[in-house]
């Protein structure tokens, strides 16, 4: 081996030494990245544990009546008076198919009560069958707050199911959004996506939103992937420089029809009967492809909490 001057030892010491401390580095950055992620993925599960657990509080004994009563006579009465015939209405019979199916979801209602002792935000309650989807929905002065705000009021993921101030609390807009994020291990708004594939869809056309006093039954119209542009942006003006709702105009559920046509996406399905402004929706949106995905539900069926009798 040749001489080496000691100013070459010690620049191969210092290259050694650089080196050295960028693996160092790797290192400490690769399990900080894992440590994060792994720290992540604890509280989601923990979060969802939570969801689990409410819901197990929440939800009691069968609290609405199955079906409407039908008047009964008996003694002498009941062969001397004729029983006036009940022709059953439409939503009567909706009611009645639909019960034989989810008959759990019809009879079992949230008790509001322990919902508002984990948060007094939360203002209804979700439920679509054969999803993950089982949580609560809440509303929040400060716009967004609940995208990276849990039930606790904690930072972070997975957030909460929320919507904006340009809904109401009451659920009775022509129009409604609700946001969820799509998380990796399906949770929140993560499962919507099995409304991709049709035969889901086919089997699993309704869900169900839960407020104090009611059962409000959705039959989904329309999925499909659009652009990131607000459902409701032409419902904004702005004042003094900043966005602000202004009204419903009328033509919300026109201009989505013609947003998810323009935008051409194969997968889209959209019912037959198309829904119409005179509809009331409720559009659960998450993200997907670099897109919003949406999973849109008309309102077909309003069950009181306290009588099983059907009505719009």
């Amino acid at each position: 081996m040749g001489y080496q001057s000691w100013d070459e030892v010690k620049r191969k010491r210092g290259i050694r030494r650089v080196l050295l401390i960028i693996l160092l580095l790797l290192l400490l950055g690769g399990a900080g990245f894992a440590g994060y992620h792994y720290y992540r993925d604890w509280k989601e599960k923990k979060a969802q544990k939570n969801y689990e657990e409410l819901k197990e509080r929440a939800f009691g004994t069968p609290s609405v009546t199955p079906s409407p009563a039908e008047p009964s006579v008996t003694g002498p009465a009941a062969t001397s008076t004729p029983v006036p015939t009940h022709t059953p209405t439409e939503e009567e019979m909706l009611f009645a198919a639909l019960l034989e199916k989810y008959e759990e979801y019809l009879t079992i209602h949230p008790d509001f009560t322990i919902l508002h002792q984990e948060n007094e935000d939360i203002f209804a309650y979700i439920s679509v069958p054969n999803t993950i989807v089982d949580y609560p929905i809440l509303a929040h002065e400060i716009e967004d707050y609940y995208l990276d705000h849990n039930l606790d009021h904690s930072t972070g993921y997975p957030g909460c199911l929320y919507i904006q101030n340009c809904n109401t609390t009451t659920l009775n807009d022509p129009f409604t959004i609700v946001y969820g994020h799509n998380m990796n291990n399906g949770t929140m708004f993560g499962s919507l996506h099995k409304y991709d594939d049709p035969e889901f869809l086919a089997e699993n056309k309704y869900f169900f939103v839960y407020q104090e006093r009611r059962v409000m039954v959705y039959e989904i119209v329309v999925v499909s992937y659009i652009t990131t542009e607000h459902l409701l942006s032409d419902d904004y003006i702005k004042v003094d420089g900043k966005w602000k709702f202004d009204k419903f105009d009328g033509y919300e559920t026109a201009r989505m029809i013609k947003r998810i046509r323009e935008g051409n996406d194969a997968r889209s399905f959209i019912a037959t009967p198309e829904p119409t402004d005179e509809d009331t929706l409720m559009v659960l949106s998450t993200c997907g492809e670099g897109k919003r995905f949406i999973v849109v539900g008309k309102r077909v069926l309003v069950v009181p909490t306290d009588r099983g009798i059907p009505m719009k």
